[in-house]
């Protein structure tokens, strides 16, 4: 692993223990071992490590939106796919703790989070509907249904972790899990038997 690459693990490390705010370039120079100097030839303000980490949180959480889409002929497959873009946010945790101050700060950010919520929204119904022709899911009453369980589904997504740093008081090690199943459990009701067949190989409601 390269410096600049240390410095981004280090960063993420420090951001997601401590915040943003607490958390200054010197510091993740000092907790690397490494020269002030050294960090700002990579990176000039802290800022710059911010916006790499965003775009790289981006490109990962986009890849998992991208493999469901991909997995969405294997049912049970495409729902394990989920777990694994849980965990994606979960990695990098601060800047959903912290995305109304990223998004203040950094206005071209917030254009891309609209751009990708927009894609994710496009790629999501498109599932919806595939599931609905493969007899999985059943026919959406009305165009406003289908687009409420999508925003719903994008809603917990981008705001469970707020919430599970907040109010859950379970185990750390079981909390993407239980996260998970609030999720699905937005899902169920909208699947037929032979949905809720797959569904029940890869997770059994509570």
């Amino acid at each position: 692993m390269g410096t600049k690459e240390r410095i981004l693990e280090k960063a993420l490390q420090l951001f997601n223990e401590r915040g943003i705010t607490a958390v200054s370039s010197k510091h993740i120079s000092d907790e690397l071992g490494i020269s002030y100097g050294n960090l700002c030839y990579h990176f000039p303000r802290k800022d710059d490590i911010i916006l790499q980490l965003y775009f790289n949180m981006q490109q990962r959480v986009d890849e998992q939106f991208k493999n469901i889409e991909k997995e969405v002929l294997n049912f049970e497959f495409m729902l394990t796919r989920l777990k694994v873009l849980f965990e994606e946010i979960y990695r990098y945790k601060f800047i959903y703790l912290g995305i109304t101050k990223v998004v203040r700060h950094f206005d071209h950010i917030k254009k891309h989070s609209q751009q990708q919520m927009q894609m994710r929204r496009e790629l999501l119904h498109n599932v919806g509907d595939f599931l609905v022709e493969q007899g999985y899911m059943k026919p959406f009453k009305a165009q406003k249904h289908k687009d409420m369980l999508v925003n719903a589904l994008l809603m917990i997504t981008n705001s469970w972790v707020s919430d599970a740093e907040t109010f859950y008081t379970g185990k750390e090690e079981d909390k993407v899990d239980y996260y998970m199943q609030l999720y699905f459990n937005l899902i169920h009701p909208f699947l037929t038997e032979k949905g809720r067949e797959g569904f029940q190989k890869v997770y059994r409601p509570a």
